[in-house]
């Protein structure tokens, strides 16, 4: 029984994240929610996306065991930060290294296990403020797919 519920909950979460996918692509156009670097999405705004991520799945799911990580790349300065919940993987900026498509729900990826090979758990959550992600979400913001908005992607 526990296992359907974890089951059940993954696939709740990987929802959950294909909608935050919709409205950030929406949101690209529209601007509806102003976070640093929205206008580039997904370039250049990792860190922005998992706090918004991070925060919409603590408020929705009440979880504990949602973190940042930050990757970096072996012997540079370069950094990339995506959202583990549990032992699974969720970036939804990693299209910006093309030809990678955003990942959702996965155990393992070449992304994390070779380009940032390096992690540490990012605890600083001042990028973006909680309150006005979790406002948002409220409100249905970043649970309306493109057909539901009457828009497109």
């Amino acid at each position: 029984m526990v296992e359907r519920r974890s089951g059940g909950l993954k696939a709740r979460i990987d929802t959950s994240a294909r909608l935050l996918l919709d409205f950030l692509e929406r949101n690209k156009k529209d601007g509806s929610f102003d976070y640093p670097h929205s206008f580039s999405y997904p370039k250049n705004c990792c860190e922005s996306v998992s706090l918004i991520l991070t925060y919409m799945v603590e408020e929705k799911y009440r979880l504990d065991n949602v973190r940042i990580i930050k990757g970096t790349k072996p012997g540079t300065a370069q950094h990339h930060l995506w959202v583990t919940v549990g032992d699974r993987h969720y970036d939804l900026t990693a299209h910006q290294f093309a030809p990678r498509e955003p990942i959702i729900g996965v155990l393992a990826d070449e992304l994390f296990l070779s380009v940032f090979a390096d992690w540490e758990v990012e605890l600083s959550r001042d990028f973006v403020d909680r309150d006005t992600v979790v406002a948002l979400h409220r409100a249905g913001a970043t649970a309306r797919g493109a057909g539901a908005s009457g828009g497109t992607s």
